[in-house]
């Protein structure tokens, strides 16, 4: 599956299988330059998020008939906005975390890209950007990082985003450019990918 923008919302499967560019948002709580991040923490983020896309019902699915009502994406106080075509807002509250992916392609059996974890990788990989998109976070410039998942193993649920009957199992693998940021500010962000913009707007937490 791939991510994002060039996606086709009617066709599920060639929307899950394309190249995305996605704009997503994220700043220290008092600096906007991202913190490292382990490596293992990052392709964790990336596996959680690519696992609740397979395993989230199309209806409240931002690769399915849900949309971008569903684009940020909940990993346990991280948001990940993710969506096939762009993600213009996200709304959290302070003390969590915000994965931005500048880029991720992810490549599955249930899309016919192969059949053991090499080819899934490799076909990831190769479809992916060869390099790491620039990300400028209020006009300033983010590290961006590599990532990968492990192989993943999933067993579609009912509705799923390829239309498939619940309980099909299936392997996949993504590649991602990403960067993991500590909880915002309060207010607004922006972040900047080749253009896009993306808010994101924190809110004192309850």
């Amino acid at each position: 599956m791939t991510a994002v923008r060039d996606l086709n919302k009617g066709v599920v499967v060639s929307r899950i299988t394309r190249m995305v560019l996605l704009t997503v948002i994220a700043l220290f709580a008092a600096s906007p330059i991202a913190s490292a991040s382990p490596a293992k923490a990052l392709d964790s983020n990336l596996a959680a998020l690519w696992t609740k896309v397979f395993l989230t019902p199309s209806a409240q699915n931002s690769f399915g008939t849900g949309g971008s009502t569903f684009a940020c994406w909940n990993l346990g106080r991280t948001v990940a906005p993710l969506d096939p075509d762009h993600v213009d807002s996200c709304t959290v509250t302070t003390g969590t975390k915000v994965f931005v992916i500048g880029s991720t392609w992810e490549c599955s059996t249930f899309e016919g890209n192969g059949t053991t974890e090499a080819d899934l990788r490799t076909c990831a990989q190769e479809k992916d950007m060869q390099q790491a998109p620039p990300i400028r976070v209020d006009g300033n410039a983010v590290t961006v990082a590599e990532a990968e998942t492990p192989l993943l193993e999933i067993v579609l649920p009912a509705d799923n985003i390829f239309g498939l009957p619940a309980g099909t199992d299936g392997l996949s693998v993504a590649h991602g450019w990403v960067t993991l940021l500590q909880p915002l500010t309060p207010g607004t962000h922006t972040i900047d990918i080749g253009g896009r913009i993306t808010t994101i707007v924190v809110e004192p937490g309850r």
